[in-house]
């Protein structure tokens, strides 16, 4: 790919989503560690927990207990520990600081579980500057005032009273403490479309989890809830910079209770193709901004080849390169333009929609409609969890249901299902049939309809009743003699 069109990829990244989702290992623990270094404004080294918990690199054993008694002896009492018990300590630090999976041998890219600022490290590759985009729709003003997550989380990383904390701490004493810069920018652009939305439900998770008394849980569901945000604003975007989308549009993401109706599940899945789509065309308008800067609107197809020709094409990143590979790319690049121009007949959007799919497929490990698969699955917002081959679609675990009435509802104001149901699309584009009638038209413009199986209006009723069930189950929600389901916070 040529360095100018690198650029490009990074402008659009920069400017229109301020982080690059562009990796399949990403996960939560990445977007907390980096999140709630930059609320705290410290970080601390992971050596010595990280040691505890990692035993073995390739089968072979890295960290023996010998070595561990010795290095760090001052974190036993008197009566110290044999062998046996050391490893055993260990295999359970392992379990409970290690349940993201992200720790290696070497702590450089190590991320732990965070439960206080003691075990927030310094930035890792991973993190893809997911938590940059959540700590400007948090620390941007609205009516004058940042959102009160961010003194929850800080206060919260202070207080070290919970058992995560105290298990931990006495290794995480023989940590370095650096600090990290926290100064506010005054230029950020005031939030707007699902940006403002999204604000908004950060905003009443915080008041809701205000005299909680969980710091653990309430933490986890601000670090879910952020992981959430990011893959509704990938797919959601782009309605708030084209105008071809009504002002009160969403991208629909319809809830499949429980796989068990098939018109339902098939309609999930294609509501998350669709999301997939809008995620390209989101990427193609940032390249169509920035490339109408150099009027590549204005050239003629002719113009658009000679262009393509006259390209220096770089070595990839990923890639070594030569002469004869820097043609073939060119080949590719040309063929790619020359497929899309058969079928739009307009050179522009031809070569947008080709710039679009070579810098995602030499520049990256994956591409973001291929993360939020990934990504999804791991915050169990889709089914099926694990990576396969197997179509994904919206059905998340009851934990993410929980955290999402959380960032409606308030104290003492209960909704009718329907009412919860017009909420939930409002705010997100979320369906699950609470309005069947007019959960089917959405998804009816949205061309979701067209090939589903069986009676899908009628299935989406069902699938509210074991939404409902579900939230009853839980405790947040009483039917009536009548049939009424109301949704409200537990007492």
């Amino acid at each position: 790919m040529s360095n100018r069109l690198k650029e490009y990829g990074s402008q659009v990244l920069n400017d229109y989503i301020q982080y690059r989702p562009t990796s399949s290992s990403i996960k939560p623990v990445h977007v907390a560690n980096g999140l709630f270094r930059l609320v705290s404004g410290e970080s601390y080294t992971v050596d010595a927990l990280n040691e505890w918990i990692i035993r073995w690199k390739q089968g072979k054993e890295v960290n023996p207990a010998t070595e561990i008694r010795d290095k760090y002896n001052d974190a036993f009492d008197d009566n110290g520990f044999d062998d046996d018990e050391i490893n055993m300590l260990r295999y359970y630090l392992n379990i409970i600081f290690n349940a993201d999976n992200a720790a290696f041998p070497s702590a450089n890219n190590t991320v732990l579980t965070i439960s206080s600022k003691t075990q927030v490290r310094g930035s890792v590759a991973l993190e893809a500057g997911l938590h940059s985009f959540l700590y400007r729709i948090l620390t941007t003003e609205v009516n004058g005032q940042a959102s009160p997550c961010l003194e929850l989380i800080k206060e919260f990383l202070e207080n070290e009273n919970d058992d995560l904390s105290r298990i931990a701490a006495p290794l995480t004493k023989f940590a370095k403490k650096k600090a990290h810069d926290q100064t506010a920018k005054t230029d950020l652009p005031m939030l707007s479309g699902v940006e403002l939305r999204l604000r908004s439900s950060f905003d009443k998770l915080a008041e809701n989890e205000m005299f909680s008394g969980n710091k653990l849980l309430t933490l986890e569901r601000i670090i879910l809830f952020g992981c959430f945000a990011i893959i509704n604003h990938l797919s959601s975007k782009v309605l708030d910079l084209s105008s071809e989308f009504p002002v009160d549009d969403r991208v629909p993401i319809l809830i499949d209770a429980d796989g068990g109706l098939d018109s339902v599940k098939y309609a999930s899945e294609e509501t998350l193709v669709v999301a997939k789509l809008l995620i390209e065309r989101f990427f193609e308008k940032g390249l169509e901004e920035i490339l109408s800067l150099e009027n590549y609107d204005t050239f003629t197809h002719e113009e658009m080849l000679v262009r393509i020709n006259d390209l220096r094409l770089e070595e990839s990143s990923r890639r070594t390169s030569n002469r004869e590979e820097e043609e073939e790319k060119r080949k590719s690049y040309r063929a790619l333009y020359l497929g899309y121009f058969e079928q739009l007949q307009d050179p522009f959007e031809a070569f947008i929609k080709a710039s679009r799919f070579k810098l995602f497929a030499d520049e990256y490990d994956t591409d973001p409609s291929t993360f939020i698969s990934t990504f999804g699955g791991r915050i169990a917002l889709l089914a099926p969890r694990a990576q396969g081959g197997k179509r994904k679609r919206y059905s998340p675990d009851p934990l993410i249901m929980e955290i999402l009435l959380l960032t409606i509802l308030e104290p003492g104001r209960g909704l009718t299902l329907s009412q919860f149901g017009q909420e939930l699309w409002n705010r997100y584009g979320i369906i699950f049939g609470a309005n069947p009638e007019a959960d089917y038209e959405k998804l009816t413009n949205w061309k979701v309809t067209q090939n589903t199986p069986g009676d899908l209006a009628g299935d989406l009723a069902k699938n509210a009743e074991k939404i409902a069930d579900t939230l009853i189950s839980m405790g947040y929600g009483k039917r009536y003699a009548d049939g009424v389901t109301f949704i409200s916070l537990r007492g």
